[in-house]
């Protein structure tokens, strides 16, 4: 990996996405930003300080993973007692794989199992050790029972009490970035919009939720779908003649 401070860089012999393509094309960068080469040669008149041989390599910008339950041996949600060092080992072994940032996701879980790992999953800067940790994201428990896939059943929360229901199962949401419920739930329809105020997106998943619901999901504030087109309601149609 190069470092970069204040050098201007110049990678060679490599092949960018540009444009929606696939090109072959030096790219320029300095202070870890991407430059436009022509302003260095007409307006400063300078040469690289470095070149980079990238030997035919893509150069892409990496992959955010916004629902990530675990990996290379890791659960988020069952290895409880070594949090932090399963963290670790994740975003070390993600970012081989162009992973640059992640959500560690928790499926549905019990209070006591939120509580405890909650707290040792904090928001970070990975750097060359790892990619970045940009908050939590909670996949359940207030999620549709028809629709749990492999959630525990018996950990699945209503939210008839609102954002008392929210604090009383997570406990903290300081580093939660995202959260996945099911939005036809009693309840769901006023805790959207109260996470939101929190910096905390919503998104709606594990539901039965026609397109009406979801439509007014998204008019308090949701913003994304978890598992699109996975086990979602069929879709009805006839032609008339």
């Amino acid at each position: 990996m190069v470092k970069i401070s204040g050098e201007t860089v110049q990678f060679i012999n490599c092949n960018i996405l540009r444009y929606h393509r696939i090109i072959k094309e030096d790219l320029w960068v300095r202070n870890g930003k991407i430059i436009n080469p022509e302003n260095v040669f007409f307006d400063e008149k300078i040469q690289s300080d470095k070149k980079v041989d990238c030997h035919g390599c893509l150069i892409a910008p990496g992959f955010i993973d916004v629902q990530i339950n675990g990996g290379f041996g890791v659960d988020f949600s069952h290895n409880t007692d070594t949090v932090e060092k399963g963290l670790q080992k994740v975003a070390k072994g993600i970012l081989s794989h162009g992973v640059t940032s992640f959500c560690p996701t928790l499926v549905t879980s019990f209070p006591e199992t939120y509580r405890k790992v909650i707290p040792k999953i904090k928001k970070a800067t990975g750097g060359t050790h790892g990619a970045n940790v940009i908050g939590i994201h909670l996949e359940g428990p207030f999620i549709n029972p028809e629709k749990r896939g492999a959630h525990n059943p018996d950990a699945i929360h209503s939210l008839e009490k609102g954002m008392a229901a929210v604090r009383d199962v997570y406990g903290s949401l300081d580093d939660v970035k995202i959260v996945t419920l099911a939005p036809e739930i009693p309840g769901a329809m006023n805790v959207i919009p109260a996470l939101i105020k929190q910096d905390i997106t919503v998104s709606l998943g594990h539901s039965t939720a026609d397109l009406q619901i979801g439509e007014d999901a998204a008019r308090h504030g949701a913003s994304l779908i978890t598992h699109l087109f996975n086990a979602m309601l069929p879709v009805y149609f006839r032609w008339i003649q």
